[in-house]
């Protein structure tokens, strides 16, 4: 485990390996997220114009209280 601090004010849209961190979820468990639909592009994440992709740790804080009808209805 490393033992780089993670900042306490996160920007909106942060990279894999960082949303890893936080959340506990492997990269493979984002990229099923991904593309199983269960976040919704644009809103949970994206793929900026250099072809990494972001994830929006707010929505998808709001996917877990909320669950599947939040991405099913865009917010």
């Amino acid at each position: 485990m490393s033992t780089e601090q993670i900042p306490v004010m996160l920007p909106k849209w942060v990279k894999s390996n960082l949303y890893s961190r936080i959340s506990g979820l492997t990269y493979d468990a984002l990229k099923g997220k991904r593309t199983s639909g269960a976040w919704a592009e644009g809103l949970h994440w994206r793929k900026a114009p250099d072809g990494n992709i972001f994830y929006n740790w707010r929505a998808i804080d709001e996917w877990v209280e909320h669950g599947y009808k939040q991405a099913a209805n865009g917010g």
